[in-house]
């Protein structure tokens, strides 16, 4: 029987322990790029799997080649051809020595980054998608998504609606926080921006208290993100401050992460810019 799919496990080199390191090539193409004018390659593939940050390889029959690096792609697709076409994609991935995967279960997975990124798989099409530039990916499984966050420092201090316009101003959302694995990353990305950051001073996080929270030590509150669930123990005590009002007693309705306190998570001003030096710009990724 005749396979419409061309489907090699090119394993060329790069073992390490139990993994090894291989281009995996099909018949296909990558959406909206042409080959006509790109450079002419014969060892597209191996040309790819020796730089560090190529991840894909797109080449043709008459050996034009167009790479994809990892740090200047932030999406692409590629859809399966059959052989009479002649296009060609090979994919940098990581697998398990012994094992040469059926290609209907064939996600490729990209290494390259801090964060493993998985290929999405669609009927005959694979999409690839990661963060812009350097910001980080959460995967969430309240709701199941993946959002991509990073920390700023303001240019000066500021309250709850000249942090968000600061987000809102490159086209994202000030995010809210799900875990306290999203916490302690920004609580150690607050420390590396290299500033003195004092007790208390604050990067604001999404998060107002809701209306309802009338009495002190009522802890519940809206995000406006419009992507993130808190969940229990964000909010729990050995992760969170909620004092509700601040030693003036001025109530404190928002949320922030703190430096240099034991408490990560800190209820504070919305109205005040006393305090918070930066914040937690976010988007939903997929």
């Amino acid at each position: 029987m005749f396979l419409k799919f061309l489907f090699v496990l090119l394993i060329i080199s790069g073992v390490t322990g139990a993994d090894t390191l291989k281009m995996l090539k099909i018949f296909g193409k990558v959406s909206n790029v042409s080959l006509n004018s790109t450079m002419v390659d014969t060892n597209c593939m191996n040309t790819c799997f020796t730089q560090d940050d190529c991840f894909l390889a797109f080449f043709n029959s008459q050996d034009h080649c167009q790479l994809f690096n990892f740090n200047t792609t932030e999406s692409l697709e590629v859809a399966e051809t059959t052989k009479a076409e002649g296009f060609y994609v090979a994919f940098k991935t990581t697998l398990p020595n012994n094992i040469c995967p059926a290609y209907d279960s064939m996600i490729p997975v990209v290494n390259i980054g801090e964060d493993p990124v998985s290929w999405k798989r669609s009927g005959n099409t694979f999409s690839f998608q990661k963060c812009v530039g350097d910001w980080k990916m959460f995967r969430r499984t309240n709701p199941n998504i993946t959002v991509c966050m990073k920390p700023f420092l303001l240019p000066k201090r500021g309250n709850l609606t000249e942090g968000k316009g600061f987000c809102e101003k490159m086209g994202y959302k000030l995010s809210g926080v799900a875990s306290v694995e999203e916490t302690q990353w920004i609580l150690e990305q607050m420390i590396l921006t290299g500033i003195s950051l004092k007790n208390w001073e604050t990067f604001y996080i999404d998060g107002i208290r809701t209306q309802n929270c009338s009495l002190t030590r009522c802890n519940e509150f809206e995000l406006s993100d419009g992507y993130t669930v808190i969940d229990n123990a964000a909010l729990s005590s050995t992760n969170a401050d909620l004092s509700f009002i601040d030693k003036n007693q001025n109530r404190e309705d928002c949320l922030g992460v703190v430096a240099r306190y034991s408490g990560r998570i800190n209820d504070v001003r919305c109205d005040s810019a006393d305090l918070n030096v930066g914040v937690v710009c976010g988007y939903k990724l997929f």
